[in-house]
């Protein structure tokens, strides 16, 4: 039995993102992907959406820069923001994300939006869901072939073996592997963060915050009976990671949105939309209109005209805007 399960292990390792760590996961990505839909439906029809328009408009805009540059294969993405007052948020495997509006008075920027939301959306892009549920199943196999090796114990003994195995593997197996993956989640969400164009420095601000929430709320649970690390563990573990997000933080430009390098243009007569890359100089000739593109900095002028274009006026354009000429 022990040689089946150290071959069931070893067939199951997978490596995770960023980190490199070596996991566990027995579990297929459609499956997982299957279970995160079907839950994030049920949370739906519990839970109410939150009507703060322009919160809900802010965690649409800060989860899709997160999700864009994590590597999620087969994702299908949905962000959603639940009024609930609890200061929560989560993303289940497949792409699925609830905002309770409880953390947004922690969060209170885009920033710190973009810290909890990188946070878990790593956890989704570590596959730390399908790990949790192959350690169970591997966990509970191990206690079934641990009590059967003791042969024939009473009924009443054989579940005080199985309860003792359960506890000792929750406290001394479970529970701190949790707490490696929330700082796993940490550090990749770090990386997450900077790569979308936020300044990882927030992270460190937030985490302050959410600590000095944890301690209004007397969370002094001990250590060794905690899912999730101590607040000023995470803290100086991020500050120890901050060099190497800053080395990938490059600023977020608005006038370039990331995966955006094109120009669309509605044709003048017959609607049609006409996609152009975005070049240095671009000349397009529509039914007696010319236009021309200019490449200046982050942005473009556009100039409407006869064919020569002169003293034509100009327009101040943005990669992916749609300009319809009249």
């Amino acid at each position: 039995m022990v040689a089946v399960l150290a071959a069931v292990m070893w067939a199951g390792c997978t490596t995770v993102p960023e980190t490199g760590r070596t996991q566990f996961n027995l579990v297929s990505g459609k499956w997982e992907r299957s279970m995160g839909r079907q839950a994030f439906n049920r949370i739906k029809a519990k839970q109410s959406f939150s009507e703060n328009k322009e919160a809900a408009a802010m965690v649409q805009r800060v989860g899709r820069r997160i999700a864009a540059v994590a590597p999620l294969e087969g994702a299908q993405w949905e962000f959603a923001l639940f009024n609930n007052s609890e200061a929560n948020a989560f993303c289940l495997p497949g792409g699925k994300v609830g905002v309770y509006t409880g953390i947004l008075r922690i969060t209170q920027n885009e920033a710190g939006l973009a810290t909890v939301l990188a946070h878990e959306v790593a956890h989704a892009a570590a596959h730390h869901s399908a790990e949790r549920v192959s350690r169970m199943i591997a966990i509970q196999g191990a206690g079934i072939a641990l009590v059967n090796s003791f042969g024939n114990l009473s009924g009443s003994s054989r579940t005080m073996l199985y309860a003792a195995w359960g506890i000792g593997t929750t406290v001394g197996s479970e529970l701190p592997h949790s707490r490696r993956q929330e700082l796993e989640a940490d550090e990749i969400g770090l990386l997450y963060m900077a790569r979308a164009g936020y300044d990882p420095e927030e992270a460190i601000r937030f985490w302050e915050r959410f600590a000095a929430y944890n301690k209004s709320k007397g969370k002094n649970m001990p250590w060794f009976l905690r899912t999730h690390p101590l607040d000023v563990q995470r803290i100086e573990r991020l500050k120890a990671l901050l060099p190497y997000a800053k080395a990938e933080f490059r600023p977020h430009t608005p006038s370039l949105p990331p995966a955006v390098n094109e120009v669309v243009f509605i044709h003048p007569e017959d609607g049609r939309r006409i996609t152009v890359p975005w070049k240095e100089r671009l000349t397009l000739y529509g039914a007696r209109r010319t236009a021309q593109i200019f490449r200046v900095g982050a942005e473009a002028t556009v100039q409407r005209g006869g064919d020569d274009l002169p003293g034509a006026p100009t327009l101040r354009l943005r990669p992916g805007d749609v300009v319809r000429w009249k």
